[in-house]
């Protein structure tokens, strides 16, 4: 699974399309078999919607012209001597040639799409897979049981390091992807932990911060704390700085 993403990563850099840094960032997680985040998946998945199915589809065309040029040329080579008698099947063989090469074409482009179509589904299929893996092994639902909350500060420090999720807003039992990076000047852990609508902590955990100052995690929405609909704060801790965003919960009964 992690080759289609380094293939379809190498194309958008080769076509110049995308941040250069984050395409360069998801290529290493893929090459060194680390888990890649929701956010960066779909961010990749959008590129290759826009950019290299329209690249992919000009492709057959370009070699249709080829092979009928080719073909063009070995008819005009046809010896003078049989020039006035094969004139007409000269002619007629053009047009055959020309519409076996329009279909032969459709049946690429069919292939070729067929094969992005089979990609996008290969990816989505892995990326939940992966999810369901890594909540029967680390056991990320949250049971009720709270951290010790040992800081007040709220405060934005964006600058320091970044904080988000792959979506603006969920819903009870739906799958929260949250990631960042820190700056390179710090180490250790990073305590991440949500509030809810009344500024109740109803879960925290504390992550080990990778060598390239990346961070990632999975969690369900859903247990105790997690009742009522409204504004969710997701808050970051690191060697003294805070960090904070916010989405919007709707709770299902």
């Amino acid at each position: 699974m992690n080759s289609f993403i380094i293939e379809d990563v190498n194309a958008l850099l080769k076509l110049k399309k995308g941040e250069p840094s984050r395409l360069n960032r998801i290529k290493d997680l893929c090459e060194t078999n680390e888990i890649i985040s929701l956010s960066d998946r779909k961010y990749i998945e959008r590129l290759v919607s826009q950019y290299l199915s329209k690249f992919e589809q000009k492709k057959p065309e370009s070699q249709d012209k080829s092979k009928f040029t080719l073909i063009d040329e070995s008819l005009i080579s046809t010896p003078k001597t049989f020039e006035t008698n094969t004139s007409k099947h000269q002619t007629d063989l053009l047009k055959e040639v020309q519409i076996t090469e329009d279909a032969d074409s459709k049946k690429i482009l069919s292939k070729t799409l067929d094969l992005r179509l089979n990609k996008k589904i290969l990816l989505g299929t892995g990326a939940i897979i992966l999810a369901i893996i890594l909540i029967a092994t680390v056991g990320i639902a949250y049971d009720g049981t709270q951290i010790p909350y040992d800081s007040d500060t709220k405060s934005d420090t964006s600058s320091e390091f970044s904080l988000e999720t792959d979506e603006s807003s969920y819903e009870t039992a739906e799958i929260i992807s949250i990631s960042g990076q820190i700056s390179s000047s710090s180490s250790g852990t990073v305590r991440l932990s949500i509030e809810n609508e009344n500024s109740k902590l109803i879960w925290a955990e504390n992550l080990n911060i990778k060598n390239d100052g990346n961070f990632s995690t999975l969690l369900i929405a859903g247990g105790t704390g997690w009742e009522n609909r409204g504004k969710y704060t997701l808050n970051e801790e690191n060697e003294g700085l805070t960090n904070q965003i916010s989405f919007d919960f709707i709770a299902k009964k």
